[in-house]
């Protein structure tokens, strides 16, 4: 006598070529699923893109090649670097603004500027901190023409590599971070030639490594 277990045993043998295909099909329609799914989870546990660093060419970017060399050492190493023109940085600053209210700011922050675009540096930088968008650090490299304005509320650390006539940061009302001011003219640099010195890109960029961590 055949029992149930070999009477289904039977009848799988016999099953015909074209429902063997069908669960074939459910099979792979399983896996691919589930595949989908890995993907999806992967995705979401992966790490989120970090920092913005924004680097402030001087007036009409004539002097300042040396910011587009940092920059573009900078993304050699895999960060998120971009030299911008002197007063770009107000619409630029609107933006992170408005994507920082949507939660889609990539932090930290970091401000860089030469001559000019180190006067812009506080600004940009204020402009930021008063919206409530905090900036981690700002560096200057011997910011240029008028007295740059005061640090407020929001920024953590201002590090200024000046020679000896060169412009001075100061905090204001409701700045509670650092200023640190580094005499460069040891390096045989002047104004023009301050962010093209290897030795002071050198310093720049290892700042803004330990700074974003990369």
């Amino acid at each position: 006598m055949l029992t149930n277990s070999t009477n289904v045993e039977l009848r799988e043998r016999n099953l015909t070529p074209e429902v063997n295909s069908m669960r074939l099909a459910n099979s792979a329609i399983r896996n691919s699923v589930f595949a989908a799914v890995l993907a999806v989870t992967s995705l979401s546990t992966s790490p989120a893109v970090s920092e913005e660093v924004y680097m402030i060419r001087g007036f009409l970017n004539v002097f300042s090649d040396g910011i587009n060399q940092m920059t573009r050492q900078l993304r050699a190493r895999g960060i998120r670097a971009n030299a911008i023109s002197n007063g770009a940085w107000k619409n630029i600053g609107q933006s992170i603004i408005a994507r920082a209210r949507k939660k889609k700011v990539s932090y930290p922050i970091v401000i860089v500027g030469h001559s000019l675009g180190g006067v812009e540096a506080p600004d940009f930088a204020n402009m930021l901190g008063r919206a409530g968008v905090p900036v981690a650090l700002v560096i200057g490299l011997d910011p240029g023409f008028h007295t740059p304005r005061p640090f407020g509320k929001g920024i953590k650390r201002v590090i200024n590599y000046k020679i000896p006539s060169g412009k001075h940061y100061r905090g204001g009302k409701g700045f509670t971070g650092s200023i640190s001011t580094i005499d460069v003219s040891r390096y045989g640099v002047d104004h023009v030639g301050i962010d093209k010195s290897r030795k002071v890109q050198s310093l720049v960029i290892g700042k803004i490594r330990a700074q974003v961590g990369k």
